[in-house]
């Protein structure tokens, strides 16, 4: 899929939750290329502070508007500076880039989305095209599983609702929903509160998908899991997103994917995960005004 440099123009800029914004842009080269589970790299800044763009996943797309949102928190000097952007100012995108989430197979439901932190971002327009089914059959059975570490970093519920699925939410303290992580709690729910899902989308932390990705291929589950990772240049020239992958030659081979060009979205035998070197995300180092 071709790559477009686009000047977009801000439409809205608004705080929704701790540290975490949506951005609506007119984007109309990008809007119509993009599909969900992609990504742009966003220019903050004009000059060299900071030097690098940042990596955003599509978060909701209106091709027929040509305009894009983005759902981001803000977790360094970068995201810092972006948060500061107003309507009616620009901002440099290029994109889309990556791979998207593979929706063809229609039939496989009941499926479970599993979101951790801001993970929850590109998930929205997954729904979106998993809702879009054909013979206008019944609405499909899907259940999001959405985990933050507090509750003050939670989307709002009317966020969630306006999905039109079953939501089941948690916090690591306990101050919203289930006590504890969101992989603990999708494991609780699945044959109590759900049945066991035929496919399941993931996106959040390393450490999460760690988890998701264990469980799924101990029960031969379809997976496609979006991986984070650091990004410098968002085009596989840097090699910085190198993760270990599982290789033809067997698992003790050496092979390495990078989640940019080969990515985002991954299928969960794909990836050693044994080799993955997942550490916490840092609390956010910066605070907006």
């Amino acid at each position: 899929m071709k790559k477009l440099q686009e000047t977009a123009s801000v439409l809205e800029h608004e705080p929704v939750a701790r540290q975490t914004f949506r951005l609506r842009l007119h984007s109309p080269g990008i809007a119509r290329s993009a599909t969900a589970g992609q990504f742009a790299m966003i220019q903050v800044r004009e000059g060299v502070d900071p030097l690098l763009r940042r990596p955003l996943s599509f978060h909701r797309l209106f091709p027929g508007e040509g305009c894009i949102e983005f759902l981001y928190r803000v977790v360094g000097r970068g995201t810092w500076w972006l948060s500061r952007v107003r309507p009616g100012e620009t901002v440099d995108l290029l994109g889309p880039l990556g791979n998207g989430f593979d929706v063809q197979d229609s039939a496989a439901y009941p499926v479970a989305l599993i979101a951790g932190g801001i993970g929850i971002a590109p998930l929205f327009q997954l729904v979106s095209r998993l809702l879009v089914t054909p013979l206008e059959r019944e609405r499909p059975e899907i259940h999001l599983f959405y985990g933050a570490r507090t509750a003050s970093e939670l989307l709002p519920d009317h966020f969630l609702q306006s999905l039109g699925i079953s939501s089941h939410v948690s916090t690591d303290d306990g101050t919203g929903g289930f006590h504890g992580r969101v992989t603990d709690m999708f494991q609780r729910a699945v044959g109590k509160e759900t049945g066991e899902p035929r496919r399941v989308f993931a996106c959040g932390p390393l450490a999460m998908q760690f988890h998701v990705a264990r469980w799924v291929l101990a029960r031969g589950i379809e997976s496609q899991l979006s991986l984070e990772a650091l990004m410098a240049c968002g085009v596989g020239a840097c090699l910085g997103c190198a993760l270990p992958a599982v290789s033809h030659h067997g698992r003790s081979a050496e092979r390495y994917v990078h989640v940019c060009k080969d990515g985002p979205i991954f299928r969960a035998e794909a990836i050693q995960w044994t080799k993955v070197q997942a550490h916490p995300a840092p609390p956010p180092s910066f605070l907006y005004s």
